[in-house]
This record gives C-alpha cells, structure tokens and sequence, in this order.
C-alpha cells in the first residue's frame, strides 16, 4: 500500500525567497521538495537540530532549504531557505 504524498507548506519568507530563483533553479528546488513529499526521511537530518529527526535539510546546487516533518495533518513545513 502505498502512502499518501505529504503535503508542503512554506513560511512566507521562503515562498518569497523561492519565487526570486530564476526558472531552471525553481525547478530544481521544486523537484528537491517532491521526493521529500513522497518520502520525507529521504533528505538528511539537519545538524544543528541534532535532536529532532523531523527536521531535514535539502541541498540544491542553488539552494538549502530546512523543513520539519509534522504529523497531523500530515505535512511538511518548509521555513527557512538560503539562496547560494
């Protein structure tokens, strides 16, 4: 059986920051957030949060994007990005 994709939510800052990469970038950074919806472990544990396994980090070539992994509702919260 498979698992209902995990939606993602992002803090405004991020969306803003997001809509300022240029297209190809965006793409990337879009397809990055996809594979964690469909399995959130798949991207690795952020140092700093070495005690919450729920928060990952996602590394484009142009960007690293935090998220935690939250329950209930199922969901990712996307809340902060920096744009390399």
């Amino acid at each position: 059986m498979s698992r209902r994709p995990y939606e993602a939510r992002f803090a405004r800052e991020v969306g803003l920051a997001v809509r300022e990469l240029a297209p190809d970038d965006g793409k990337d950074l879009q397809a990055a957030v996809e594979q964690a919806s469909r399995d959130p472990w798949s991207w690795p544990q952020a140092d700093r949060y070495d005690l919450d396994d729920t928060v990952r980090v996602i590394t484009t070539r142009t960007a690293i994007a935090h998220y935690a992994i939250l329950p209930e509702p199922p969901h990712l919260w996307v809340f902060a990005v920096t744009v390399l």
